[in-house]
């Protein structure tokens, strides 16, 4: 991966293409914890792939890629958030939307989705880097631009969020 790396940095399109192709499902995993729509996973995936293709020469170290594009894709994710949220509540300021108060699930019927759908984007995002994709708390500590010890408080809180939320399961049934 580090060859194909360095030919995309030397501005080998194939090469890529062929990196962003590997990481392509991550990259959909990881924004899929920060944005609800579909549209916004794929435009925030998209626009990452844009913005890493147009910087790549400025990555100084190779074995970081992933980091870096994950950054990238956390601060697209983001900024589709603060704009949806805006508009929302726009809509709900001015009366245009009826169900302002109304979230949506549209994974609703996968327990995985509704467990979660209990936790806030940091907590999912948190969670899905550390279980998903293998990072170490200092290295989400750096991609989310928190402390490390901030990282690990909310990966216990959204862990007990989970616990909790299973043994009621259990003790409903």
């Amino acid at each position: 991966m580090n060859e194909l790396i360095k030919k995309a940095k030397k501005g080998d399109k194939s090469a890529f293409s062929e990196v962003i192709l590997y990481y392509q499902n991550d990259l959909y995993k990881i924004a899929r914890t920060r944005l609800s729509e579909n549209a916004d996973i794929e435009d925030a995936v998209q626009e990452t792939i844009i913005s890493a293709y147009e910087s790549i020469h400025k990555l100084k170290n190779i074995s970081k890629f992933k980091t870096w594009l994950v950054t990238i894709l956390i601060n697209q994710c983001n900024r589709i958030y603060n704009e949806q949220s805006k508009l929302k509540n726009a809509y709900c300021k001015y009366g245009l939307n009826e169900n302002c108060d109304a979230t949506t699930q549209d994974r609703i019927n996968l327990q995985f989705d509704n467990l979660m759908s209990l936790l806030n984007s940091d907590e999912r995002t948190i969670l899905v880097l550390y279980y998903s994709e293998g990072y170490k708390t200092k290295e989400i500590a750096r991609i989310l631009d928190m402390n490390e010890s901030t990282v690990r408080n909310k990966m216990s809180k959204a862990r007990q969020k989970i616990e909790n939320n299973l043994k009621e399961d259990y003790i409903n049934e």
